[in-house]
């Protein structure tokens, strides 16, 4: 894989450094909702299924989810996401030494949820993502006051963020069909996109590029985003 340099990139990469555990724990929350959900599943008495899975997650050191991160950002360079990357996410995954058993056996497990508990676990989960979002963006914008940050950088990583929300949002408003929701697509693709810039395995060009296709995604999607101009000011940084 080509390495680029990212020092010039330091306002970003400095947010993206803080909040690594976020990034990856949203991940999770996205493949795996059931990590999300715990607490909605122990009040109803199901969490005794997934407790373990989800611990052993909580007990990955730094370097484990750093190597995942890192691996699976290698997937979106030079590729969309559709379908066939949910399917090679997936296989990945089941590759990975760290994740393959714990995620089999949350995939298996969810199996003995009633659909209607599992649409609440992916709704909570989701607004726990959507958490994680507003505390990166609250932290891009109190940089943004700083004389010695790159300004148009952060705006077009507050932008990717924004879209990632409305993204977000418009999931919360439509039953969810994790086997085949372009949308959760989008999501999990997102993160890991992120990651690749933050690695240094897409250039900033590449970066903005995706914040433009990011932005056709969600109009095509029928969110509005007549309140955020400065999305379209960004593209061209």
């Amino acid at each position: 894989m080509v390495k680029y340099h990212t020092n010039d990139y330091g306002s970003i990469n400095t947010v993206i450094d803080t909040f690594s555990t976020d990034m990856f724990d949203s991940l999770t929350f996205v493949v795996r909702p059931v990590v999300g959900g715990i607490g909605y599943l122990r009040h109803m008495h199901q969490a005794y299924q997934f407790q373990r899975s989800i611990e052993r997650i909580s007990n990955l050191d730094y370097e484990q989810r750093d190597r995942i991160l890192d691996i699976l950002s290698d997937m979106v360079v030079n590729r969309i996401d559709d379908e066939e990357f949910a399917k090679e996410l997936e296989q990945k995954i089941s590759e990975l030494d760290e994740m393959q058993d714990i995620f089999k056996e949350l995939n298996y497990q969810k199996s003995n949820i009633e659909k209607s508990q599992m649409q609440h676990v992916f709704r909570i989960s989701l607004r726990r993502f959507n958490g994680r979002i507003v505390s990166i963006r609250d932290e891009i914008n109190s940089k943004m006051w700083d004389s010695v940050e790159d300004i148009p950088q952060l705006l077009v990583l507050d932008q990717v963020f924004f879209l990632i929300q409305e993204t977000v949002k418009a999931l919360l408003d439509e039953p969810i069909d994790k086997t085949s929701n372009p949308k959760l697509n989008k999501l999990t693709y997102s993160l890991l996109y992120i990651e690749a810039f933050h690695r240094g395995k897409v250039t900033f060009e590449d970066f903005q590029d995706f914040l433009s296709d990011l932005t056709l995604f969600n109009y095509k999607e029928g969110r509005s985003l007549k309140n955020n101009e400065a999305v379209f000011e960004t593209l061209a940084v």
